[in-house]
């Protein structure tokens, strides 16, 4: 009994040690990089006029579960995007004959024909409408398929070097695209993908996840050499990187986090290109409700474990996986989760008073509330922050993340685990 209590003991203050040392780390990083301003890299209203500026081809996936509002009012503000050359592409599944009807109204949509290459194969398409207001806008109305399945129908359609798929019910500057495209521009043949923040609104736990997503591109990801994306972002593809890959994978849980892994893994050809994830924030979303966001969360949690397996097959790339993704998504919550367990075992056997036992729940709400305050102190420092008292109100319901959601993001990893492994069983049994 001795030696049990003993390695309880020992195994929770190891573990607070380690977080002690990753969280000052991560605040001295954060703290160096706090109130520096981002600065665009370019002069944007010159390159707002620009003839040479590489053209996009953004795709609007629209199911029926979209927002009609919300679907015009994103299609009306990328057509007043500043962006000099663009064309907007939506792909519509499963639309009631109402909203169509709406929609060909709305736009003055024309049935065309368009001979195109179908480099990616998907579901068939039923019919393609062009705008006779704007000869940038076109409707497809396709067969319903998984949501890869709209992404690489646009990169058939795409006419332009650089694709990117915005959701329905985002909002963002007229200069958006311009500033996603920044990394892109300044190195068109190495950037593969350029990744953009999508600001998450909503409730307050929400927010703080999305501070700390943006902490996460500005401290870490810009000091590596390649990059994945936060659960909400807008991603700008090179069109010939997703072709040579064989576009968006079906089974994938996060179609576009898969293909980040997949474009830097030892699979492919050309090992030159770079994913790279930038700071910069291209817009927000209202947040979801709590059963949606755990169910976004066990979806992340698969995502990154197969983008995992992809990135372990690259030699370049190693640091990357046995180094921060492995430790922030794997051992990080493993430890915590330890520290919790042992904790309340210890506490009812009687090895730790009940005041010790919160006492260390209690660190870790505060490890977690400190990191927390060093992501509110760099988004203050990014373009567009918060009004004072929000980040205010946010920095004090901090402390209460780790109670309020530690459950579920617990069970989101250990739900996520099983859809990864339950996945890699079934793709080894159909390659065998």
């Amino acid at each position: 009994m001795l030696v049990l209590q003993a390695i309880a003991a020992a195994s929770i203050v190891a573990g607070l040690v380690y977080l002690a040392a990753v969280t000052v780390a991560a605040l001295i990083v954060a703290m160096r990089c706090g109130g520096r301003r981002e600065e665009p890299a370019d002069d944007q209203h010159a390159l707002s006029s620009s003839r040479f500026v590489v053209p996009v081809s953004v795709v609007v996936p629209l199911t029926a579960a979209a927002d009609p509002a919300q679907s015009g009012a994103t299609i009306a503000g990328l057509l007043g995007l500043t962006y000099p050359a663009f064309e907007v592409l939506v792909i519509a599944e499963e639309l009631p004959s109402a909203v169509w009807e709406r929609l060909k109204f709305e736009w003055a949509l024309e049935a065309r024909e368009l001979f195109y290459r179908a480099a990616l194969a998907t579901a068939p398409i039923r019919m393609i409408y062009r705008s006779t207001r704007d000869a940038r806008l076109m409707f497809v109305h396709k067969e319903p398929g998984p949501a890869a399945d709209a992404l690489n129908c646009g990169v058939n359609l795409a006419r332009f070097r650089y694709v990117c798929a915005i959701e329905p019910g985002v909002t963002f500057g007229a200069d958006a695209l311009l500033r996603a495209m920044t990394p892109a521009l300044a190195d068109p043949a190495g950037v593969v993908a350029a990744v953009s923040h999508v600001e998450t609104g909503g409730g307050a736990l929400q927010r703080l996840s999305s501070a700390r997503s943006l902490m996460e591109s500005r401290v870490v990801w810009r000091r590596l050499g390649t990059a994945l994306g936060p659960p909400d972002a807008v991603v700008l593809w090179r069109r010939d990187a997703l072709e040579l890959a064989g576009g968006f994978s079906i089974h994938a849980a996060d179609p576009q986090l898969e293909m980040m892994a997949r474009l830097q893994s030892a699979t492919m050809p050309d090992d030159r290109g770079r994913v790279v994830r930038t700071a910069d924030i291209f817009g927000h979303r209202d947040g979801t409700r709590v059963a949606g966001r755990v169910q976004s969360m066990v979806r992340r949690q698969t995502a990154l474990l197969q983008a995992l397996a992809w990135l372990r097959t690259s030699r370049r790339h190693r640091r990357l996986v046995s180094g921060y993704v492995i430790a922030a998504e794997v051992i990080t919550p493993c430890v915590e989760g330890w520290i919790v367990a042992a904790a309340a075992l210890a506490t009812a056997a009687g090895w730790l008073s009940w005041f010790d036992g919160l006492l260390v729940v209690a660190m870790l709400a505060c490890r977690r509330a400190a990191i927390s305050a060093a992501a509110l102190l760099l988004r203050g420092a990014l373009p567009d922050p918060p009004p004072d008292r929000h980040l205010r109100r946010l920095l004090a319901l901090a402390p209460l993340e780790f109670f309020a959601f530690g459950a579920a993001a617990a069970y989101a990893r250990v739900a996520g685990f099983r859809a990864s492994w339950r996945s890699r069983g079934a793709a080894l049994e159909q390659t065998s």
